[in-house]
């Protein structure tokens, strides 16, 4: 079973093998900033840390709706929708913004994500892995790539984690080629019955991730466990049908929403009173919509 744990992190790394592994991967000026104290790592408090070693998340939500700027609301204003309990949705990768990842030139980044399905009486472990390339301040052209089409809702709403690879060492192409057939890139199709060729799937997937991570040079950049649920606790992460966009940053107490808007002509984030302006933190956004076998045809 893939662990999701923080302190596999780069991030969590103190600055000097931090710097070591920008300079094994030819960042040398990076390394030089992680030596220098100009980028922050554990022993830099007061200094801001680059996008890529910060180890936290905040989360936000922005609704359906056809305005080109939304709003985006904090956890606090998530109400979650008791309905979804026993039906069927999808959830997609619809952006992926890369503000800074370890190296120069475009990066080659695994992303792997991991939820649970209810059917029959059965737990069905889930486990799904794409590979993308992006340059900084850029990202990938996604929207709406299926992970998970007609994962079932249970009384407890749905487990959803997921991690990124910084992937530098050439081996691992024949591996990571795998990832990239069309049964990977249409995501895992769920049923109301447990599937005998979902745990292959789902298998070859992590074990995919595992042998990359074992490689020199591959590391662990960020990692998210999002459970959504129907809960009123203050702590927990409310389901109904939206976008969940998380965001790598360890500024969660000063994180403030209003600051940004999303801009669905644009598909992206950007500040509210400076459009233009860069964005200094990584994020992914998450699609979850109603699903219908109408649908998966």
């Amino acid at each position: 079973m893939t662990i999701y744990d923080p302190a596999n992190s780069l991030g969590a790394l103190p600055p000097d093998q931090i710097a070591q592994y920008l300079a094994d991967i030819g960042d040398i000026e990076g390394a030089k900033a992680f030596t220098s104290g100009a980028v922050a790592g554990q022993s830099f408090p007061f200094s801001s840390p680059s996008p890529f070693a910060q180890t936290g998340m905040v989360i936000g939500f922005i609704p359906p709706g056809n305005e080109k700027l939304r709003d985006v609301s904090g956890l606090s204003d998530v109400h979650a929708d008791p309905q979804l309990i026993g039906k069927r949705i999808k959830i997609t990768f619809d952006k992926f913004h890369v503000a800074s990842y370890p190296g120069i030139g475009t990066h080659s980044i695994l992303c792997e994500f991991s939820g649970k399905n209810q059917v029959a009486g059965e737990t069905e472990e889930l486990t799904f892995a794409r590979r993308f390339e992006a340059r900084d301040n850029s990202g990938p052209s996604i929207a709406g790539t299926p992970i998970f089409m007609g994962i079932n809702v249970g009384q407890d709403g749905i487990s959803f984690k997921g991690r990124t690879v910084n992937v530098k060492s050439n081996l691992d192409e024949v591996i990571l080629a795998t990832l990239d057939t069309p049964a990977f890139k249409s995501g895992l199709a769920l049923l109301n019955t447990a599937q005998p060729a979902l745990k292959p799937l789902t298998s070859l997937a992590a074990a995919a991730v595992d042998m990359t991570l074992k490689r020199r040079n591959n590391i662990q950049v960020h990692c998210f466990d999002m459970g959504l649920d129907f809960s009123q606790g203050s702590t927990s992460a409310r389901l109904r049908h939206g976008s969940y966009v998380v965001v790598q940053t360890d500024d969660g107490a000063a994180w403030g929403w209003d600051h940004y808007v999303w801009n669905s002509d644009g598909h992206v984030l950007q500040h509210r009173s400076e459009p233009s302006k860069k964005l200094g933190f990584n994020y992914m956004v998450f699609g979850v919509a109603a699903f219908s076998d109408a649908s998966s045809a």
